[in-house]
């Protein structure tokens, strides 16, 4: 009898720590577009096909994700992507592509199979998080195919100062995603000469 005087207590504890918690804050990339070409880049009605674009399964999730060690991660149940983050690199990607390459058509995987693409990208994101050191690292291994010719690749990597909080390291992931950007177009225009 005695405990159950303490019951409404425990209940009024439990839910004064559920109001106090911080909200969740949602977060997206973004890659910079800078400005348009003079004159188009590619020939006109190029076709640029974008994806797809694989995730680890450790970047699958709707949190951030910081790298506490080489071996140990944690996700920030405050801090979440506000999309799909596949599909939040591909709509950046998109914009800024198309404006830096000066084309129209820009389609994203998959498309329909009677849809032609001059060029082809794709990605398979390999990290994409921060260090307890502040750094945001961001790695992929990205393909460019021409038409029916043998696809290049490179795998790009990047790690930019973020300073604390899911806001800084977002923003310096957009710096890496803007990065990424340009190095694709400067392979595009260069496969297309």
């Amino acid at each position: 009898m005695k405990h159950l005087i303490y019951i409404p207590l425990l209940l009024s504890v439990v839910l004064l720590n559920g109001c106090s918690s911080a909200p969740i804050q949602f977060y997206m990339l973004n890659a910079q577009t800078g400005t348009p070409p003079l004159v188009n880049a590619l020939p006109a009605g190029t076709v640029l096909g974008l994806g797809p674009i694989h995730l680890p399964a450790y970047l699958d999730r709707p949190q951030l994700v910081t790298a506490l060690s080489e071996h140990q991660y944690q996700l920030d149940e405050q801090s979440r992507w506000a999309e799909r983050l596949d599909e939040n690199i591909a709509r950046a990607l998109s914009l800024s592509l198309a404006k830096q390459l000066g084309i129209d058509q820009l389609v994203r995987y998959p498309w329909a199979a009677r849809q032609a693409v001059d060029f082809q990208i794709s990605l398979d994101i390999l990290e994409l998080h921060q260090t307890t050191s502040g750094q945001s690292r961001f790695s992929v291994q990205w393909q460019l195919k021409k038409a029916d010719q043998a696809a290049i690749g490179k795998r790009f990597d990047c790690s930019e100062a973020a300073g604390k909080g899911a806001e800084a390291s977002v923003a310096a992931q957009s710096r890496c995603l803007t990065r990424l950007s340009v190095e694709l177009a400067d392979a595009v225009r260069q496969a297309a000469h």
